[in-house]
């Protein structure tokens, strides 16, 4: 019985670790960008302005169009002296044409919509870019979220084991008759408390675990061994270097530049209505009638012709109620806004760059003295733990470095954490987020 449950054992152990995969960093960043939804849903507006972007669609081909035609007719010339056929006549007229239309010119506006087309694509794309970019960003943050939530978790069942050999350490004395009531009920509160901070602490690594799986596109019940460390390399920033890699590579920014283009082609596109429309119109058109003198066997007429035609056509407007005088006055106030909030953008974001360097600046300095606090409060721990095993202090006394130990290490945690969030934020807000986990 004994053989079967270790054997029972080891294969449930063998099973779990399997079913836990290894996961970093970079292949968290390949599961999202090939699997979250939003990043499918950019993809096929993409795939949508490929397609687009053609001439045909920009209106260079002539169009091609059939029509077919059957008329059916019965006339009464029976009081009609002067008809050929008297009595009831009976005609049915089978018509077909097929006709080609083709706009020769119209004022380069061809021209303007194959541009605009290309615009719209390039829009698409940029817009693409910013989905996966925040993905991204989404990701690394999701990502060592959970690994400060796994190490704090580390934090709180070592000292919650610490307080449980102690329980039981103090639960024996007691039973011998060698121990102060004191001590067994602080550290059966210490238990209690360790206890509830570890179930918040469960509680918090699967709320990230799982907000990881949410951008992974991956299953609720999924889960993996995170195995990149909670660490970055810090660098000196400067300003004008930064600022001008973001007017260069911030995909935001790029994506207010193209709409301002795109503006000034729609100014050039209504100044195509000054010039006049040539179309080319081409066709061909073969028809067959029969005719029969109903009562009269021998009166039927079938008859047939083809008819070929074509004409070139000049339109121009001459004169409409000053709409297309508006339409470009209108258009240029829309280059107008478009342009103001390119400057609007840029400003906001060289506000956001300056904030975030010195953000991060503060964030470095404040994570190295928090480092330092942590390395004073693990001696202090140590030490406390070895005076009161000797009796120099009090249970309440470990209790009070306990609780400061435990406030310092969770809190470097969090200041580790906020100095790595701004450096992804540089990262993003410079354009580089992408470039450096795509590449």
């Amino acid at each position: 019985m004994k053989y079967t449950l270790l054997i029972f054992t080891l294969l449930y152990c063998s099973i779990w670790s399997i079913s836990q995969e290894k996961l970093s960093l970079k292949q968290a960043i390949n599961k999202a960008l090939e699997n979250n939804y939003q990043i499918k849903l950019v993809k096929t507006n993409q795939e949508s302005a490929r397609l687009q972007n053609n001439w045909y669609s920009a209106g260079f081909s002539p169009t091609f169009s059939l029509n077919v035609g059957d008329n059916a007719n019965i006339a009464d010339n029976s009081n009609n002296p002067f008809t050929f056929f008297p009595g009831n006549v009976f005609s049915n007229n089978l018509k077909l044409s097929v006709d080609m239309n083709w706009t020769i010119f119209n004022g380069f506006g061809i021209r303007i919509s194959k541009t605009k087309l290309e615009q719209l694509e390039e829009q698409t794309n940029g817009n693409a870019i910013v989905v996966i970019e925040n993905t991204i960003y989404d990701v690394i943050i999701a990502y060592y979220t959970a690994i400060v939530q796994k190490r704090k978790l580390n934090v709180v069942e070592n000292l919650l084991n610490f307080s449980k050999q102690k329980l039981s350490y103090f639960k024996l004395k007691s039973n011998l008759g060698t121990n102060s009531s004191f001590d067994l009920l602080e550290f059966e509160n210490q238990v209690l408390s360790d206890s509830t901070n570890l179930l918040v602490q469960k509680l918090a690594l699967k709320n990230a675990k799982r907000n990881l799986n949410l951008l992974m596109a991956e299953s609720i019940e999924s889960d993996y061994i995170l195995t990149d460390k909670l660490e970055f390399t810090t660098t000196n920033l400067k300003y004008e270097k930064l600022l001008q890699m973001m007017k260069m590579s911030n995909q935001n920014l790029k994506n207010q530049y193209i709409n301002l283009e795109l503006q000034d082609l729609e100014i050039k596109a209504k100044k195509t209505a000054y010039y006049p429309v040539v179309t080319l119109n081409l066709g061909y058109s073969p028809s067959s009638s029969y005719i029969k003198l109903l009562g009269n066997q021998n009166q039927d007429v079938n008859t047939s012709a083809i008819n070929y035609y074509g004409g070139i056509n000049a339109n121009y407007i001459l004169f409409n109620g000053w709409n297309k005088k508006r339409a470009v006055e209108i258009s240029k106030i829309q280059y107008k806004t478009a342009e103001l909030q390119v400057k609007e953008l840029e400003l906001k974001l060289a506000h956001q760059l300056k904030g975030i360097i010195e953000l991060y600046n503060t964030q470095i300095q404040i994570e190295e003295m928090s480092f330092k606090m942590v390395k004073h409060a693990e001696k202090l721990w140590e030490l406390g733990k070895e005076k009161y095993n000797l009796g120099l202090i009090n249970v309440f006394n470990l209790n009070d470095i306990k609780t400061s130990y435990q406030r310092s290490v969770l809190s470097y945690f969090d200041q580790l954490f906020n100095a790595l969030k701004s450096h992804y934020d540089l990262l993003r807000i410079t354009g580089q987020i992408s470039q450096e986990y795509t590449s």
